[in-house]
């Protein structure tokens, strides 16, 4: 795994700003007269493979450039507007992607955004093992997602990457494998592909190779806070191809496996620790509350186990 870089600055330089956003492999400037409440504050993390971006930039303000990555941008508040290849929209709340050698012109106004780079190296050599084709080169028609649904997904696994970011778990290099390979199937799923779309071979022997690659990474991740999805993206499979090969091993999806296997995690920390709280069981295995985790331990191994109370 490369090695980790880290930039984190902020300025009100125009031309600064420009150098920043070249430490993202893209050549950008800002508007050499953007007002004097232009503002610009970046933090990065990443590697050769990916790097995440978070950016606020402040006041008025126009960019024009291009990036030597594949770029998914997600805006979480302020206003965008993007040009691209005589394509334009808004961006609040939708995703986009900008592509290697394609110009992308902004205006925007007090932003927050995230900026998600993904190497083509890295987005080809998970397309060849997705899509079992060595031959492919992953190229877009539009830097829009395929439909609404698909560009709600990736807006999520964004924020997740500025989650991981501002955390600092983006840190460890395993997470950062299994996010970029996540970020790297979303893109090949959410936004349009030249030609047409291609369908993983849902054969026996690769539903088997789904499965387990799956369980190994559930096993190798379980304390992280890892999704259903990231398993998908840990297999090479879309999320739909991933529950076949669960339902067809286990008669289940993959997300009843993901929760099984938080809640025996639990219960061995349980039988070790017959004292800890459910607090603390639900915080650690990656449940959204503690009532919801007390209903699901409680379903699974018996109402009240190890708790001292009844389930209600």
């Amino acid at each position: 795994m490369d090695d980790l870089r880290r930039v984190r600055s902020s300025t009100a330089d125009p031309e600064e700003a420009d150098a920043l956003m070249r430490e993202a492999q893209g050549r950008f400037a800002f508007s050499r007269d953007p007002g004097a409440d232009f503002s610009f504050r970046a933090e990065l993390a990443g590697d050769d493979g990916l790097t995440v971006g978070v950016y606020r930039i402040g006041g008025d303000w126009v960019s024009d450039g291009e990036f030597d990555q594949f770029s998914v941008s997600g805006v979480f508040a302020g206003d965008y507007r993007w040009e691209m290849d005589g394509e334009r929209d808004s961006s609040y709340g939708v995703p986009f992607l900008t592509r290697p050698g394609h110009d992308l012109y902004g205006h925007g106004e007090n932003l927050s955004i995230v900026n998600v780079y993904i190497a083509p190296e890295r987005l080809r050599e998970v397309a060849r093992v997705v899509y079992a084709d060595d031959a492919i080169v992953p190229a877009f028609d539009s830097p829009r997602p395929v439909d609404l649904r698909r560009g709600r997904y990736m807006l999520q696994l964004v924020q997740v990457a500025a989650e991981f970011l501002r955390s600092g778990t983006i840190d460890d290099a395993r997470v950062r494998a299994g996010l970029s390979h996540a970020l790297a199937v979303g893109v090949l799923e959410c936004f349009p592909l030249t030609g047409e779309r291609r369908a993983r071979p849902a054969t026996a022997r690769s539903q088997l190779s789904i499965h387990r690659r799956a369980t190994r990474f559930v096993d190798d991740y379980l304390s992280l806070p890892i999704s259903v999805g990231d398993m998908a993206a840990a297999a090479g499979a879309s999320q739909y191809d991933l529950d076949a090969a669960f339902r067809s091993r286990t008669g289940s999806s993959a997300a009843h496996y993901l929760r099984s296997a938080r809640l025996a995690a639990a219960h061995a920390d349980r039988t070790r620790e017959a004292a800890i709280d459910d607090a603390v069981l639900a915080h650690r295995w990656g449940f959204a509350s503690e009532d919801r985790f007390r209903r699901a331990y409680d379903s699974a191994y018996g109402a009240g186990r190890g708790t001292g109370v009844e389930s209600f």
